[in-house]
């Protein structure tokens, strides 16, 4: 009679303080396995007796929730203890051969002699089947646990285009990349980063058009990491980029399928995170922040024209509130006299200097958005209609501020909000900061030195060996067919000459 039985968890009897390593020569038993995830009242050890005369002994292992068990018990244990194939083994060696042969009705099982292998396999969702005479463990990928369903984005509007977005699981994802990019040479290559997390992260690409430099340099860094957890974009976005201490994103990270497909396919290099949402497309260049996956799925004059009034409002929403400071500080003649009275007029009254005022209601800007994003959403937006409206209209009623001011910053925000990427738009907010401050010191003067830093920043600034500023430098004025405007999509015959693409034909 064939018996299972389950085994009583042992209590580990060393402090709580002392950290329980593995060696990477440990031999795999269940004793071992017992030692280091017996504490966990989720982790299960079952005994099974099987063979002929129930002489063979193995030990099934997995984790509580994150298996199938309907998959475990018809697929796995069922065979195991009814096979006729089975019965008849009186080895353990005769067992495994029949498993591996595909006795269980489960495919690819995996065999290993390495203890930290057959660990991750039983986190990562994994029954693992332990023979302790010969220190070998096989292993069954059944995991199944609760997932979010696919649904619309919800940090980036969808206008016209596709609505699945990414989700918290690894294998959806990239499942959703392969509908979308159904060519054999798409290659999805995994690591795994993060001592205690042990999150696996997917390097995409396709073979053949991704610059294989890229790729080896982003594997190479990503090796490099020695970090505890991986629990944001953020802890890979900071130990992968060239430029620390830039303010400017160098990563493009996105919720959507159709932009991370779209940067793949022009020879980019896309990151899955498993656990998050977000992805990484890389390397990343200032033009690319400025662009909106609907430009490609419109009339390529409205997209052009869209494209064209973000450069503008980019540049009105770093400038305003100092380009405002220094004409009403140090520039006043340059003004329309009209223009100047009506200014005068509105700060009658205002008992704080110009560029007091600008900084106060940018700095209330910054705390309206912060408020708004980390209060409920159901009130989020009432912080923004009483910030805006009531106490701006109060703060202007007390004379502690000047209408013209709020106007200047009201311009100011609308047109940051403008940026298609948010971390864009975050960098621009601390650079018109710093070029207010320049102006208050020396006027017009103050902001063209702030300007001519923040070009020479950006020009200085790689992604990967690709400029920021490209394609409006290092390429010599080619390929603009996608860059300010967007012209008809007949004339991108190439790929971009700043990824160095290993097939640089596009199309025709």
């Amino acid at each position: 009679m064939r018996i299972i039985k389950k085994k009583s968890r042992r209590r580990n009897s060393k402090p709580q303080d002392e950290e329980i390593s593995i060696k990477t020569d440990g031999e795999i038993s269940s004793h071992n396995l017992m030692n280091t995830l017996g504490l966990s009242k989720d982790v299960i050890f079952t005994s099974v007796d099987i063979g002929e005369k129930n002489n063979v002994s193995l030990t099934i292992v997995y984790i509580e929730g994150l298996i199938d068990k309907k998959i475990l018990n018809n697929d796995i244990l069922k065979p195991l203890l009814h096979d006729s194939i089975i019965a008849v083994a009186n080895s353990e060696e005769d067992i495994i051969k029949h498993i591996e042969k595909g006795n269980i009705y489960c495919s690819y099982p995996k065999t290993t002699g390495k203890i930290e292998e057959c660990l991750n396999y039983i986190i990562s969702g994994s029954v693992a089947l332990i023979f302790d005479n010969k220190r070998i463990a096989i292993t069954f990928d059944i995991e199944n646990y609760d997932k979010r369903a696919i649904t619309e984005p919800t940090g980036e509007n969808v206008v016209k285009g596709s609505k699945d977005a990414f989700v918290e699981t690894l294998k959806v994802n990239t499942a959703i990349i392969r509908r979308k990019i159904k060519t054999p040479k798409l290659v999805i290559e995994e690591t795994v980063v993060g001592k205690q997390t042990l999150t696996t992260i997917a390097i995409v690409y396709i073979d053949g058009i991704t610059n294989r430099h890229i790729v080896d340099e982003i594997k190479k860094r990503l090796d490099s990491i020695d970090i505890d957890e991986v629990l944001a974009t953020g802890f890979i976005e900071e130990f992968i980029i060239d430029n620390n201490y830039s303010l400017f994103p160098q990563v493009i990270c996105t919720e959507r399928s159709d932009k991370l497909c779209s940067h793949i396919v022009s020879g980019r290099v896309g990151l899955l995170i498993d656990g998050l949402p977000v992805t990484c497309a890389i390397p990343g260049t200032l033009n690319m922040f400025l662009h909106a996956q609907e430009d490609y799925s419109q009339n390529f004059w409205v997209s052009s024209s869209k494209r064209l009034l973000r450069y503008v409002l980019l540049v009105l929403t770093l400038l305003l509130p100092a380009f405002y400071v220094a004409i009403t500080a140090f520039h006043q003649e340059m003004l329309p006299i009209e223009l100047a009275i009506a200014i005068e007029v509105s700060k009658e009254g205002v008992p704080i200097p110009t560029f007091i005022e600008i900084l106060v209601m940018l700095i209330a800007f910054e705390v309206l958005v912060e408020a708004g994003i980390r209060l409920p959403r159901s009130i989020g937006q009432t912080v923004s209609i009483v910030g805006a409206l009531i106490v701006g209209e109060a703060a202007v009623n007390a004379k502690l501020i000047s209408p013209v001011v709020v106007i200047v910053i009201a311009a100011t925000a609308i047109s940051g909000f403008a940026m298609p990427d948010q971390d864009l738009s975050n960098a621009l907010r601390i650079w018109r900061l710093i070029l207010t401050v320049f102006a208050s010191i020396i006027g017009l003067f103050g902001v063209s030195i702030g300007v001519l830093l923040l070009l020479f920043h950006l020009a200085k600034l790689e992604s990967f060996g690709v400029p920021y500023l490209s394609p409006f430098v290092a390429q010599e004025g080619k390929q603009m067919e996608d860059s300010i405007v967007r012209l008809p999509l007949k004339y991108f015959q190439k790929r971009s000459i700043s990824l160095q693409a290993t097939n640089k034909k596009r199309q025709g």
